[in-house]
């Protein structure tokens, strides 16, 4: 992942931050609290065992929060800047750690969930690792990741995600999928997540960048 230093306070809420010209990360997430809500309904309906649960790049906490009411939540941030606000917002066990390196929890969990992760990855075979070695038998990796399929989703993504830097690893939805396939999983769902688009439907879930996938570890 990129140099833990990046993601600072100035990355979640500077002016040149990707997230806004105008809104900051924290206030852009209260102002689409239906997206984290759509996600967690996708995770809860592809959970039947699971109990423990832990948020990789949990930045402020949004998503740890609303999992609270459900998992026994954990959560992990790469920026050192982020794992204080959250710390100070929830009553959970978070860390700061890099994926890509190790997983600073000595336990392994149910779902491991990982929201605008994945493009940040320069070594996503390693980081995929650690996310199966920290899974329960049967467990459940669910992710929010941009995708450039086509010329639709290329379009959408320039408009929405190119201004980050930090993107480095950006695939179509297919080779999203067959790369975590190849590291131990098998596709349970993968959605298209560009509001107000919800669906399975291939052709959405190419046309229009941004996906959640489910996935469990075999």
């Amino acid at each position: 992942m990129s140099n833990k230093k990046v993601f600072n306070n100035y990355y979640f809420n500077g002016e040149n931050s990707h997230f806004s010209e105008i809104w900051n990360y924290d206030l852009l997430t209260k102002l689409n609290p239906w997206r984290l809500r759509k996600y967690r309904k996708f995770t809860k309906f592809y959970s039947t065992f699971h109990k423990t649960l832990l948020d990789i790049g949990c930045a402020y906490g949004h998503f740890l929060k609303l999992l609270k009411k459900n998992y026994e939540v954990y959560g992990m941030d790469i920026s050192e800047h982020a794992v204080k606000i959250a710390s100070n917002r929830i009553n959970c066990e978070i860390e700061q750690g890099d994926v890509e390196k190790n997983i600073p929890f000595k336990r392994k969990f149910d779902i491991i969930t990982a929201l605008s992760v994945i493009e940040h990855l320069e070594n996503p075979e390693k980081a995929m690792k650690n996310i199966h070695n920290h899974l329960n038998d049967k467990g459940l990796f669910c992710f929010e990741v941009p995708t450039i399929s086509n010329k639709r989703s290329k379009f959408i993504y320039n408009r929405f995600y190119s201004k980050d830097e930090t993107h480095v690893f950006i695939k179509s939805a297919d080779e999203i999928k067959n790369f975590i396939n190849s590291c131990g999983f098998k596709k349970l769902a993968i959605f298209c997540a560009f509001f107000p688009i919800f669906t399975k439907q291939k052709n959405w879930v190419d046309n229009f960048s941004v996906i959640y996938g489910v996935f469990q570890k075999v």
